[in-house]
């Protein structure tokens, strides 16, 4: 007979079951629970307690907004009612611009330590609105965003002290405007993530944009991260500079005035 206390026994058994707890599995919990909403398609809000508190919103079994308190909020009318009127590549623009900040919350959710609670029905939030997003597509983008940031973990996390590198050796910098955004504001204590919520944009977008700034030197990290690391995820570095892709040129000249 095991000298295991049958309580303890107890707790081990169903400890990655429990729905209040984070502990390893937890994600399939979560997984589990978005798709017995889809399945029934429901609608209401089911709310997330813990450190990165937030709520996953559903309409007719669909997502339609996230929040999470360590993630940038969507902006008030991100998704323009008209949006079926709009040109093609508008459309699509506007789409990911509404449905970013909902897949920047829900992966926060996924991986903090926060707990889900009762489901139950809600009016639609405020702002934010994004066209609903079926579950199953949501899921399989969760789990890519956890899949490279698990890669990237090595080198960064949205939590990672960054700084400016002194010793660049170039008189011209060739790096996009949106590079240079995040490159200007970088200062004492910045991070992936205060930088996301200085600008308004994904904490999860922000992380691979620094990355590729360390790629280049530009920035380092407080431990100045190891060449191998660096070179271990060469191909977020390839996909960083798209073929034919117009960059524009910072010179050291403008650098220092500020401009791009």
């Amino acid at each position: 007979m095991s000298q295991t206390p049958r309580l303890r026994r107890a707790r081990q058994l169903t400890a990655s079951f429990l729905p209040t707890r984070p502990a390893d599995g937890y994600g399939d919990l979560v997984t589990g629970r978005l798709q017995k909403i889809a399945a029934a398609g429901s609608s209401g809000v089911l709310p997330f307690t813990g450190a990165g508190q937030g709520a996953i919103y559903f309409e007719h079994g669909k997502v339609i907004y996230a929040e999470s308190e360590r993630t940038p909020p969507a902006a008030a009318g991100a998704y323009p009612a008209q949006v079926d009127k709009l040109p093609p590549l508008e459309r699509i623009m506007a789409v990911r611009a509404a449905t970013e900040p909902t897949l920047d919350a829900v992966l926060e959710l996924f991986t903090a330590e926060v707990r889900y609670t009762k489901f139950r029905p809600s009016r639609r939030p405020a702002a934010g609105l994004a066209p609903g997003i079926a579950v199953d597509a949501l899921l399989a983008e969760i789990t890519r965003r956890e899949r490279l940031m698990k890669q990237l973990a090595a080198v960064i996390t949205p939590d990672t002290a960054i700084s400016r590198n002194p010793r660049i050796r170039t008189d011209s910098i060739r790096i996009l405007a949106w590079q240079w955004a995040l490159l200007i504001r970088v200062g004492h204590g910045s991070s992936p993530r205060n930088l996301a919520w200085e600008l308004g944009r994904s904490v999860f977008g922000a992380t691979i944009d620094v990355y590729k700034l360390l790629v280049m030197r530009l920035l380092s990290t407080a431990g100045d991260v190891p060449e191998r690391g660096l070179t271990a995820m060469s191909f977020v570095r390839a996909a960083s500079i798209q073929k034919g892709s117009p960059m524009p040129v910072i010179s050291a000249g403008s650098a220092a005035e500020g401009g791009v």
